[in-house]
């Protein structure tokens, strides 16, 4: 049975009823919220549907009468053997089957994402891009949302003003930047060098930030990642990579996936990330040979038909595009595990490029007023082929970890809680 619930103006829903059982035990809604299941039209308060009969209370039986005096006494049982011990009580409560495949779902539509994308567009313009976090929560609030696993919604919690002050942040760094580089070069040098220091460090707090003001089923993600690992992920391995001519590429590739899977958690259950450096190895040399195939290709077509050569060069580049993002998108979904649970992702390499191809087609010829679809047409596809491999009840492993992240208690914020945009 799904429910659904008002948060004030807003319709939230559908939710399971377990979900609804941990909303009431929080008090984050009360027995006047107005509530309705899935098969009802009217909205009604919650302690109207939740309200259960008490069973009629039933007199005991009356004792049997004593004897009296001139009646007999009622003969006495005849002796018998003892009686033999009873076997074992089995159960007989069913055990609820785990299904083997849970599809992930998105249940928006272009059509109501272009009316938040145009008025975000419209007041972030307006406001000289002041509204612009709050733009990306609006965005963000809209796909999560519209983002459900067995029944349950994610939601996205961040506060605007943390990110306008992280947008404020890195914009005041980069007018000082541009100034000291136009009047003062070695400045802008050392202030690059500064940068270029601290960028682990915005990268953490970037994904912390992202992760924990994200929920599902009422329990936060959360990242633990260092300075440290994202210093060797995001400056050591691509700085090698470009001294040894790309060779270390897919290895930097592979090291920056794992530093954030691995560094990611449902409440308190980290994700685990089961790929190797050679899966990327192969998809990268295989994209390689794959580009080579097109390159040869597009220069026989272009002195064969050179009125055709441009579009020809735009589809093959469009392919190779949906080619890594397809394998490399498989891969990470397919690698990654949630204690005994599993996640399969099947992309299919066609399908995507002719998304692709048609999305930038339909973009172009509409002036950009297509783009809010083109947005929801990817992600639906995306989302429409990623499951959920449970290895055992979901509903005990997440009352589990409530149970946990309540015995723990949240920190979930301190002074430079805020995103950067990375």
């Amino acid at each position: 049975m799904m429910w659904f619930y008002m948060d004030g103006d807003r319709e939230v829903g559908p939710i399971s009823t377990a979900d609804m059982q941990q909303l009431i035990n929080t008090k984050q809604i009360t027995g006047k919220t107005l509530a309705r299941k899935q098969d009802m039209d009217r909205w009604h308060p919650l302690a109207e549907l939740t309200k259960a009969k008490k069973p009629d209370s039933q007199a005991p039986p009356p004792a049997d009468n004593p004897p009296s005096a001139n009646e007999a006494p009622p003969p006495a049982p005849p002796v018998s053997e003892p009686p033999s011990p009873a076997p074992a009580a089995v159960s007989t409560t069913p055990q609820r089957a785990v299904p083997d495949n849970i599809p992930f779902q998105f249940k928006g539509t272009g059509g109501e994402y272009f009316k938040i994308w145009i008025v975000n567009v419209l007041l972030s313009i307006l406001t000289l891009g002041i509204y612009s976090a709050w733009a990306k929560v609006r965005r963000k609030q809209y796909f999560y949302g519209n983002t459900q696993v067995a029944g349950a919604g994610f939601r996205y919690l961040a506060d605007p003003v943390k990110i306008l002050k992280g947008r404020l942040i890195v914009f005041v760094f980069f007018i000082l930047y541009s100034t000291a580089g136009e009047f003062i070069p070695v400045l802008g040098g050392i202030m690059m060098l500064a940068f270029l220091i601290f960028l682990p460090w915005l990268v953490v707090r970037s994904l912390a930030f992202n992760a924990r003001n994200s929920s599902l089923r009422n329990i936060r993600f959360n990242f633990t990642g260092t300075y440290g690992q994202a210093a060797k992920a995001y400056l050591l391995f691509p700085i090698l990579s470009v001294l040894t001519l790309g060779i270390l590429l897919p290895y930097a590739f592979f090291r920056q996936k794992q530093f954030v899977v691995e560094n990611s958690s449902y409440g308190t259950t980290p994700f685990r990330f089961h790929a190797t450096a050679k899966d990327y190895y192969r998809i990268v040399g295989l994209f390689i040979l794959h580009a080579l195939i097109f390159i040869v290709a597009a220069v026989v077509v272009s002195l064969l038909f050179a009125p055709l050569s441009a579009l020809i060069i735009m589809v093959l580049y469009l392919y190779a595009m949906a080619y890594f993002s397809v394998k490399t998108t498989n891969l990470l979904y397919s690698s990654g595990t949630l204690a005994d649970h599993r996640f399969s992702a099947n992309l299919g390499i066609k399908d995507y490029a002719l998304i692709i191809l048609t999305n930038s087609l339909a973009t172009v010829a509409t002036l950009g007023l297509f783009y809010p679809f083109a947005v929801v047409r990817a992600l639906q596809y995306k989302i429409d082929h990623l499951s959920l491999l449970p290895g055992s009840d979901l509903d005990r492993f997440v009352a589990a970890e409530i149970k946990e992240t309540s015995a723990l208690g949240e920190e979930m914020s301190d002074f430079m809680d805020f995103d950067f945009g990375l």
